[in-house]
């Protein structure tokens, strides 16, 4: 990553090399083996030591909670433990950060060697060859994918080739607090519609004058895409130079939900939605609201933050829907930077394939990424996992039942697509706009955005 240090693995390497007199080798991950050594009238002969590995240092950058912090620097100690020359320089970074940060330092030529991709924008990276295609550590078996169905390694490829692996699969889910529903004898069905949703924050409201969250951290593009998909359709189109629908209703219809939160008074006030910068942070946290919309894997970390019990169900859909509106998603990706050393890129797929397949790395992480996608590792930490994970596992195999095929990731606007949708959100919460006109600016944004 850095010139230096580029230059001082270069003489390392070729110093080994001459001293073995062993020939190069540039695949990647392999090494010729070095050939016995005679010794003369002695008459035995001595395996010659395998040269030892030149030493490298990855940085490897994600988003998260303190939970994944704590269980990826665990991983990577192990893992340093077993291969002493490889050390790592970690940097999580705050979700709102994330992005920014990713993009500046692959600006200046110094992406992470490993980072931590979203599904969604990955493809940003990719286009802009930022990302290290992986067929050749697939192919050579350094990342070896035998134990990984086939349905889980499709959303990294783009072209048929790799460009990230997933890390995890997660779904969108309802959480709450099952502690203080259970005190108050208020059920919360496992399919709930909006009607059922609405109905529920009457009457927790009612019993015990706590109010209910409308996605004060996933916000409103997540319930867009839900509510389209509801309708049998897509965000955006195959190729995602347009929009996939064209009804605005599907869009005014998310908003109706939030005007109706704050109509109807029964939702918490709009300034908790723009404090909410990670799960610990949330209203229900506080005890200021009874639910939660999150990715499943994201219940983990919350947990952590509450003594009440948590329970999930199914993001709620729309009465009239066509299609379930559900899907698996990959929690997070990872992926190689284009822009290191041969020497750091065949380390750092290493890595991949250590935190794809590595029981014993697994057994730190524990699932928090979300249910791991490699069979052998998933049945391997079942039975190790807490209560909060195992839930995860159970609303996965519930999910599987009661879902559709997830979207071709985003085009590159989303990102700004979603910030845009977060403003409407917040002038509607403080009854600036109503639903219709924000569901028509977002459909002219998206068009304009598209359009560019």
């Amino acid at each position: 990553m850095k010139k230096h240090l580029a230059i001082l693995l270069a003489l390392t390497t070729a110093c080994t090399a001459l001293a073995a007199c062993s020939s190069d080798n540039s695949s990647p991950s392999s090494a010729a083996p070095a050939a016995p050594a005679s010794s003369a009238g002695a008459g035995t002969s001595e395996p010659a030591k395998e040269p030892e590995a030149a030493p490298v240092t990855l940085s490897f950058s994600w988003w998260g909670n303190q939970t994944r912090t704590e269980r990826t620097e665990g991983a990577c100690k192990l893992y340093t433990e077993m291969n002493p020359h490889v050390t790592f320089e970690l940097n999580p970074i705050s979700g709102k950060e994330y992005w920014d940060k990713l993009t500046a330092l692959a600006a200046g030529g110094n992406a992470p060697e490993l980072m931590q991709q979203d599904y969604d924008r990955f493809r940003i990276f990719q286009e802009k060859g930022i990302l290290e295609e992986m067929n050749a550590y697939v192919d050579s078996g350094a990342i070896d994918l035998s134990g990984i169905p086939e349905v889980f390694l499709g959303s990294g490829q783009v072209d048929g080739k790799y460009y990230a692996f997933n890390l995890g699969v997660n779904s969108p889910c309802l959480v709450y607090n099952k502690t203080m529903m259970d005190a108050a004898g208020i059920t919360v069905p496992e399919q709930p519609t909006w009607d059922d949703f609405h109905a529920l924050a009457k009457e927790v409201y009612e019993k015990t004058g706590v109010k209910t969250s409308y996605g004060t951290y996933y916000g409103p593009q997540h319930q867009i895409r839900m509510s389209v998909r509801n309708a049998g359709k897509h965000v955006y189109n195959a190729d995602g130079t347009g929009l996939g629908f064209d009804d605005a209703g599907l869009v005014e219809r998310v908003f109706a939900n939030y005007e109706y939160s704050y109509t109807s008074g029964y939702g918490v006030p709009g300034e908790m939605y723009t404090g909410a910068t990670s799960v610990e942070l949330g209203p229900i946290v506080t005890g200021d609201s009874w639910c939660e919309f999150l990715s499943s894997n994201q219940v983990v970390a919350l947990q952590a933050a509450m003594e009440d019990e948590l329970a999930m169900v199914m993001n709620p859909e729309f009465a009239d829907k066509t299609m379930d509106a559900a899907f698996l998603k990959p929690s997070v990706l990872i992926s190689l930077s284009s822009q290191g050393t041969q020497e750091e890129k065949d380390a750092a797929a290493a890595v991949v394939n250590y935190l794809l397949n590595s029981v014993e790395a697994n057994d730190i992480l524990l699932a928090e990424r979300g249910v791991p996608i490699n069979t052998e590792v998933r049945e391997a930490i079942a039975d190790k996992v807490d209560e909060a994970t195992k839930k995860t596992f159970d609303f996965i195999s519930l999910v599987e039942g009661h879902c559709s095929e997830i979207d071709a990731p985003d085009p590159s606007c989303a990102s700004e697509l979603d910030a845009a949708a977060k403003v409407l959100m917040d002038e509607v919460l403080y009854g600036k706009k109503t639903a219709k006109q924000a569901g028509e600016e977002w459909m002219a944004k998206a068009n304009s955005l598209l359009k560019a």
